[in-house]
């Protein structure tokens, strides 16, 4: 295989992006865009003028190896199946599915295809967040005892899943990437503000392995853009924060220390020393993470390189997505 031949599915929010970054990879030849908005196939021609649109499916009318699927959520399970079925690698954009039933049986179909199937949990290949879990390894904040991950905006509200489904599989995969486990406990509350039975905001708490803890913050109507991944250790934290171009990621010298009481006898009246030193933010590579995540892909495609984001991956953040929606219904 000289180039991957692939077809890109939605140019809707995420699209554009991904088009770019499949052309720019000389590992991939995208060939075609497949829209089934029509008021948006001027836009595709301009943006890329050489490459074909299509309305549906059954309008390619030649073979390709790769698709990279970037429609609603609740679309996912049943364009995979049938590009699974004509034996096309996949990259799912996030959520894999909706239900881990279905998440379940096209893992099966491409694995009995031996078919390539990844999940587009774009943060696991930001330089941050790989930063962050160097500086977690190293034992320089100490043991890890809690992660609070937030994505909160007003907007952009969706029709097809609630706020958790659109914006938590970014949390979620984060935090199981940053502890290396996945949580024993899901739990989740939610409101329902502006359509029954849609949340818009939640508040998801996990207990992980290793007495470690995991709170998800996510909200459509929140008047502050944020984007924050808050790490306590037991000698230090750290705070990323996408929403700022430099120095998103700072480490503090800040907790308890746990040994040294201040006053009293030990027990209920007694003080710890606060520890409040210096901080710093750390030197971090300079990467596009969805440019990564591409090149992950191909890496897979063509070398059999197993990226962290497979389809074992993608099913275990739909196990939690589904234990938390569970939990709130």
């Amino acid at each position: 295989m000289s180039k991957i031949k692939t077809l890109l599915i939605g140019y809707g929010y995420w699209g554009p992006n991904l088009a770019r970054n499949l052309t720019e990879n000389s590992d991939f030849d995208l060939f075609g865009v497949l829209e089934v908005d029509q008021e948006l196939h001027e836009k595709i021609n301009n943006d890329y003028p050489d490459i074909k649109v299509f309305s549906n499916l059954n309008e390619v009318d030649s073979p390709y190896d790769a698709a990279v699927i970037a429609t609603p959520a609740t679309s996912h399970y049943e364009i995979a199946k049938q590009l699974i079925e004509q034996g096309v690698h996949l990259l799912i954009e996030k959520p894999l599915a909706t239900s881990v039933a279905d998440s379940e049986e096209i893992i099966e179909m491409a694995r009995n295809k031996n078919l390539k199937l990844m999940v587009g949990h774009t943060y696991l290949y930001h330089p941050a967040i790989k930063k962050i879990k160097q500086i977690i390894n190293s034992g320089e904040i100490g043991d890890l005892l809690t992660i609070h991950s937030e994505r909160l905006n007003l907007g952009q509200i969706r029709q097809d899943i609630n706020v958790m489904w659109n914006l938590a599989p970014h949390d979620f995969s984060i935090l199981c990437y940053l502890t290396e486990n996945y949580p024993i406990t899901v739990n989740a509350l939610g409101n329902d503000f502006i359509k029954k039975n849609m949340h818009d905001i939640i508040y998801v708490h996990m207990e992980f392995p290793n007495n470690i803890t995991g709170f998800v913050h996510n909200s459509w109507l929140h008047p502050l853009k944020s984007r924050k991944v808050i790490v306590v250790g037991s000698k230090g934290m750290i705070v990323f924060d996408d929403t700022i171009m430099d120095n998103q990621v700072v480490v503090y010298e800040k907790g308890v220390d746990w040994d040294k009481i201040t006053k009293g006898e030990k027990g209920k009246n007694s003080r710890f020393e606060i520890i409040d030193g210096n901080h710093y933010s750390p030197d971090i590579e300079k990467a596009e993470p969805l440019a990564e995540e591409i090149k992950a892909f191909s890496n897979w495609i063509l070398n059999d390189k197993v990226p962290i984001t497979d389809s074992v991956n993608g099913l275990e953040i739909v196990k939690i997505l589904e234990k938390a929606q569970e939990s709130i219904s």
